[in-house]
């Protein structure tokens, strides 16, 4: 359904920090880098996940929830670490939750920017 995903951001340069070592455990990597915009796919290879600078009145993460999945639950627990240490705020701990779903295995943060992060191993249903 979708092509690519875009988010706003206060700091690039700061944005770019956050989410190289966020993506790192997931298998995602930077895949372009210009002046006003950053783009990140599986292994930097592919442009999915774009984040752009938003100045003034207008607010970064304004109600955005975006759900990555991740390959083992390792990755999730090393994704949401890495994210903490870089300046995450955590609203869900990564472990099992099967409040959520029987299988389920994930986190959910908040980046610098407040927009809403969830990593999932194991399914919601």
């Amino acid at each position: 359904m979708f092509d690519h995903l875009s988010v706003g951001v206060r700091d690039l340069a700061a944005a770019k920090t956050f989410y190289d070592a966020f993506f790192a455990p997931l298998g995602c990597a930077n895949a372009w880098a210009a002046d006003n915009e950053l783009a990140y796919g599986p292994g930097g290879a592919t442009r999915d996940f774009w984040l752009y600078p938003v100045e003034g009145d207008r607010v970064a993460g304004l109600g955005t929830h975006i759900a990555f999945t991740a390959d083992s639950r390792l990755a999730v627990d090393k994704a949401y670490a890495a994210a903490l240490a870089s300046g995450a705020t955590s609203v869900r701990a990564s472990g099992p939750h099967p409040d959520i779903g029987p299988d389920y295995y994930g986190c959910v943060l908040l980046d610098p920017d407040g927009n809403k992060l969830e990593i999932v191993a194991g399914t919601m249903h």
